[in-house]
């Protein structure tokens, strides 16, 4: 052995830890540097930020918060703001372009949801699937969703929605109160989508999950309760003066274990002895995987069927609503929707799925309801969990970011008019769908990896209820005592709410056919 064959294995050992610790420090100069530089990057523009408070007192928790947001936007010409308050950094999105560049295209770190002290801690709703955090429980109860109801098999519950909607032509025919009675018709319809609980049978648990629901609607929009900004306040006895929140959070929380566990458990029971109808819920508890712990799938069942529930009713109350009190206030739009169905359908049919590609004016209503009036116009908040930079604006990490779609459903750029109910803006020259006009669904369901799951169930429940009632009826005002019609009007709830839906109005439902009118004995 030569003195060059014992040397060079050390020189060689040598030189390797050599370039290690060069790479190392290089490493570790560029991640110091790339931190440095990101922190003299500009936040987005926003508000003047106080000391300690910072934007506290700019944060809307009052009426149509979207609104207050996009003219913040406006005021700062940015589509994208950032807002401070209490440590908690806090970004708005006004654009689809801003929305698409990171919620879509960096969804990886985009897809957390922000922890809430009230809606998620106090109430209990945090361990569902809209709410929680984007990790493994996420996951499986998102797998729960989408094994049982695949976008690729949603005919499957067409036969469902056809009967349903039967059913709300009947309700409609003898309503008094649209608003409570489309409200109670979504309950019964999700009910049975959700937990295979038809008809009469549902009308014991329809008032726990209505009230549920709404508790949820105004505990989780931003900014309603000071809790959220000042965790510390959670703590406070329920006693102490000021803190009305803590028993509303109790009342709230035991309305939701009630709404979770009463209609599953049934669900269950009917399994068991074999008379349950197939449903969200029956279709998961056959899917459980014994060679795993069962009775954790049985909680993410569990959350994962009562988000199914809660969003599927919101959902449908808010958009049925809209487009009903849209047919109101814009005759013209209901006329030509109902030309579009007569040269179509025989005297006497109703519509089915079948014919959709045969009535895109009516595929075109349905676009411009949820664009005129969006269910949800600021959607649900997302968390990023890594810093980000974005066109030269640094994004901190566990910043909450909110995309403002009532601004990007209202752009002028690709809606001209946008506070016109235009069905026909969403129609080429041939009057098929135009591809070029941005599709509203796209924002109305939420973004990224947080995409509504149940979206096309959604969207088909809320096609055939549209083409359903304009082939059934013409809606018209109502009559006053004197025999003059009644001006054409309508409010929105002014909030504090999540979700967007017109306040109760008046109208009158008009059989088109004595043969409707026959076959639905309305």
């Amino acid at each position: 052995m030569t003195e060059d064959s014992i040397t060079y294995p050390i020189m060689l050992k040598l030189d390797l830890t050599h370039t290690l610790a060069v790479l190392f420090f290089t490493l570790t100069i560029a991640i110091c540097a790339r931190r440095k530089n990101s922190r003299r990057l500009p936040l987005p523009p926003g508000p003047r930020k106080l000391p300690i408070i910072g934007n506290l007192f700019n944060i809307p928790s009052k009426g149509h918060i979207w609104l207050e947001y996009g003219e913040m936007c406006r005021k700062h010409n940015s589509d994208i703001i950032h807002l401070s308050a209490l440590r908690n950094s806090i970004i708005i999105l006004n654009s689809a372009r801003a929305v698409g560049d990171l919620l879509e295209k960096r969804s990886l770190i985009y897809s957390s949801r922000p922890p809430t002290v009230m809606l998620g801690e106090l109430m209990g709703w945090g361990a569902t699937f809209i709410f929680r955090p984007y990790d493994d429980e996420w996951k499986a109860q998102r797998r729960i969703l989408t094994r049982a109801i695949p976008p690729t098999d949603v005919k499957r519950f067409h036969p469902k929605q056809i009967t349903a909607t039967h059913d709300l032509l009947r309700v409609l025919g003898q309503s008094n109160d649209i608003m409570k009675d489309l409200h109670t018709w979504a309950a019964v319809f999700i009910m049975d989508v959700t937990y295979g609980i038809q008809g009469e049978e549902a009308v014991p648990y329809l008032k726990t999950a209505i009230e549920a629901l709404d508790s949820m609607a105004i505990a989780g929009t931003p900014g309603a309760f000071l809790v959220d900004q000042i965790p510390l306040l959670k703590y406070v006895p329920e006693w102490f003066p000021g803190a009305e929140f803590k028993r509303k959070a109790r009342e709230w929380n035991l309305l939701r274990i009630k709404m979770t566990e009463d209609a599953y458990r049934v669900t269950k029971e009917r399994m068991a002895d074999g008379t349950a109808t197939p449903s969200l819920t029956s279709v998961a508890l056959e899917q459980i995987d014994l060679t795993k712990d069962p009775a954790q799938q049985e909680e993410q069942i569990k959350a994962a069927s009562v988000t199914a529930y809660g969003g599927g009713s919101d959902t449908i109350v808010g958009a049925l609503g809209a487009f009903i009190l849209a047919m109101l206030m814009n005759p013209h739009v209901q006329t030509e929707a109902q030309q579009e169905l007569d040269s179509v359908l025989a005297p006497g049919d109703l519509p089915t799925f079948s014919l959709e590609p045969d009535l895109p004016y009516i595929s075109a209503v349905v676009r411009e309801v949820l664009r005129h009036q969006p269910v949800t116009p600021l959607a649900f908040p997302h968390l990023v969990t890594e810093e980000d930079v974005y066109r030269g604006y640094l994004i901190p990490k566990g910043s909450i970011v909110m995309p403002n779609v009532w601004s990007i459903l209202h752009n002028e750029e690709d809606y001209p008019d946008p506070y016109r109910f235009n069905p026909s803006r969403f129609l080429d020259a041939n009057g098929s769908i135009d591809p070029n006009v941005n599709d509203p669904t796209n924002f109305a369901f939420g973004f990224g990896r947080r995409a509504c799951p149940g979206k096309d169930i959604a969207l088909a429940s809320l096609w055939i209820g549209v083409a359903s009632i304009l082939t059934c009826y013409r809606i018209e005002p109502e009559i006053d005592e004197h025999g003059n019609l009644m001006d054409r009007k309508g409010e929105w709830y002014p909030g504090p709410t999540l979700f967007n839906h017109p306040l109760p109005f008046k109208c009158r439902f008009i059989p088109r056919s004595k043969d409707v009118e026959t076959s639905l004995d309305v």
